[in-house]
């Protein structure tokens, strides 16, 4: 029973970690894409702050991806593991908050908010189990 789960742990571990980087590099080059550059160009015109939020989180997901799959294969310090597990853990729950209680509260409907918040909560809870087991 103790090495079904951790085959079921590791893996968890690493397809957590592969989405993660996934994320951050879909992110990072959504940030650079000529429809968003046009969309900066046209805040900046009309005085709006363009929005780094994206591509500041598209950088904490790459880095919790790849924290993640190090881990699987280098040894690294438990102590300084779980406070870097502790702030993903917070910045990917700011991330929610900000995304789905803040902005678009309850929009476009409960049901579509919902749908969306769901697969959020879901890699939370499941970076939360894996650095639990770390």
């Amino acid at each position: 029973m103790a090495q079904k789960q951790l085959g079921t742990r590791y893996f968890l571990q690493l397809t957590l970690g592969v989405s993660l980087i996934v994320f951050g590099i879909m992110a990072l080059n959504g940030y650079q894409s000529t429809g968003q550059e046009l969309m900066r160009g046209l805040n900046k015109m009309f005085g709006k702050s363009n929005n780094l939020y994206p591509s500041i989180f598209g950088v904490v997901q790459l880095a919790a991806g790849i924290i993640l799959i190090l881990k699987l294969f280098v040894a690294l310090s438990p102590g300084l593991f779980k406070v870097i597990h502790l702030i993903i853990c917070i910045l990917w729950l700011i991330n929610i908050v900000f995304s789905f209680f803040v902005s678009n509260f309850l929009e476009p409907d409960f049901i579509r908010w919902l749908g969306a918040m769901a697969p959020q909560l879901v890699i939370l809870l499941s970076l939360w189990l894996v650095g639990e087991e770390n």
